[in-house]
């Protein structure tokens, strides 16, 4: 029996022209199906390209457009600041949530919107935008949740609103609202006598807030101090 011969060890350079000679050999046995894929890739990357500029571009209306409606808002013009001015300088609130709720301008024009409904005392809009708020800013994420509690609590569901406090007030520890949220957790709560949780949230904010102004106004509501 023949012995095998070592087999021959190939350069680099032969490595590469072999590879080489592979792909065009398979190029030309699968054309079509390389062109196929090939335009595929073509179309998803100019599709992403597309979205982002797109979105870069809603960005940037939604921010014009929520900045001309600030100025109504912050003057408590809350029916102008929802509907737009009879001028057109405003679109609205309401217009911005419509057409850029995709953008983070139009997650903050849903807060907005939502406590304009309820200085209208229209409750149950005031929830549908609260609810529907999926935006990324820890301050409008906490103001969501405190309007979803304001909204218990004008529907007597004491139980509900102090949850919706109480969450409110864990978003973000920097939050300027975190005390009152507190407090009006502390409150709810009391109103179903539920001194567990009392206690509890008063020794947090007692314990994190040691300056709050709250403190004295939660004193009533501390069953260690009755």
């Amino acid at each position: 029996m023949a012995k095998l011969g070592k087999p021959v060890k190939k350069s680099p350079e032969e490595k590469v022209m072999d590879f080489y000679y592979q792909a065009v050999d398979y190029f030309e046995k699968n054309k079509n199906r390389v062109y196929t894929i090939l335009t595929v890739v073509v179309v998803i990357i100019a599709a992403i390209f597309l979205y982002f500029r797109n979105q870069s571009n809603q960005n940037e209306t939604a921010d014009l457009e929520l900045n001309k409606v600030k100025q109504f808002y912050i003057a408590g013009s809350y029916q102008q600041a929802m509907t737009g001015d009879s001028s057109g300088m405003s679109k609205g609130l309401q217009y911005i949530v419509d057409n850029y709720s995709s953008t983070e301008s139009g997650q903050a024009a849903k807060v907005m919107l939502a406590n304009c409904y309820m200085y209208f005392r229209d409750f149950d809009n005031a929830e549908k935008y609260y609810k529907d708020f999926s935006g990324k800013n820890d301050i409008y994420k906490s103001t969501a949740l405190a309007g979803l509690g304001a909204v218990a609590e004008a529907k007597n569901d004491f139980l509900s609103a102090a949850k919706y406090y109480e969450k409110a007030a864990n978003i973000s520890k920097t939050a300027t609202n975190n005390e009152e949220n507190l407090f009006y957790a502390i409150r709810d709560y009391s109103f179903l006598k539920d001194n567990d949780n009392v206690k509890r949230l008063v020794k947090i904010l007692k314990t994190d807030y040691p300056k709050s102004k709250f403190l004295q106004q939660v004193a009533r509501y501390d069953t260690n101090e009755n």
